[in-house]
C-alpha cells in the first residue's frame, strides 16, 4: 500500500490544489483541497496496518522525481486530475491564468519542470 508522506509537500498534487483553489472554483468532490486527505504519515500508516491486522509492517519513504521538458506539459497534467472537467469549463483566458499560476508555482529551468513526490510505501502480512 502506498500514500503520499504527510511528512514532505504533495510535490505536483499540492501546487495543483492550491492553484485551482485560488480561482475560487467548487472542489470537485467533498475534501478534494484538504491534502489530508491523501497523505499518511509513517506512524499512521503503520498503525491503521496494525489494526487492520497485519503483522510484520514495515514501511519505507521513497522518492520520485516526476520531469516534464516544460511548463506546458507539466501543466497539462492538470487537466488528468479530477480538477480536469471543471478548468476545461472556463474560458479561454481563465484556463490560461490557473495554468499560469501553477508553472510560476512549479518553476521551470532549462532543464525543463521537475516535482519531488515522497510516497510511505507500507508492506505487511496476514
Amino acid at each position: 500500500m502506498s500514500t503520499w508522506a504527510a511528512e514532505h509537500p504533495l510535490g505536483l498534487f499540492g501546487p495543483m490544489t492550491a492553484a485551482v483553489r485560488e480561482t475560487g472554483m467548487a472542489e470537485p468532490f467533498p475534501g478534494a483541497f484538504d491534502a489530508g486527505g491523501y497523505c499518511l504519515n509513517v506512524a499512521d500508516l503503520t498503525d491503521l496496518l496494525q489494526a487492520a491486522g497485519f503483522g510484520d509492517v514495515g514501511v519505507q519513504t521513497v522518492e520520485l522525481d516526476a520531469t516534464w521538458p516544460t511548463a506546458e506539459a507539466a501543466t497539462s497534467t492538470l487537466l488528468g486530475t479530477p480538477f480536469g472537467p471543471l478548468v476545461s469549463a472556463l474560458p479561454a483566458d481563465a484556463q490560461q491564468q490557473v495554468r499560469a499560476r501553477l508553472a510560476s508555482m512549479l518553476g521551470e529551468s532549462a532543464g525543463g519542470v521537475t516535482v519531488r513526490t515522497v510516497s510511505n510505501i507500507a508492506r505487511g502480512t496476514k
